[in-house]
């Protein structure tokens, strides 16, 4: 099955849905809360990493750091 048809299927699902905690967590899954400041945090994450790509750890130089 293509993703349409699976994403279609869904979508036909969540229309039977009678538990309201299953569309919570779905939303949780979709839609995540962060905070203002989790979010400026990443979007200078993204900034930094766009302005300098190469400046980069691997994950075992990180765990040596850390």
């Amino acid at each position: 099955m293509d993703l349409v048809n699976r994403k279609y299927n869904l979508i036909q699902e969540l229309t039977k849905v009678k538990d309201e905690r299953v569309i919570e967590n779905i939303e949780k899954i979709l839609c995540p809360d962060i905070t203002t400041s989790q979010k400026e945090e990443l979007d200078n994450r993204i900034k930094s990493f766009e302005k300098n790509p190469e400046n980069l750890s691997d994950w075992d130089s990180f765990k040596e750091t850390w």
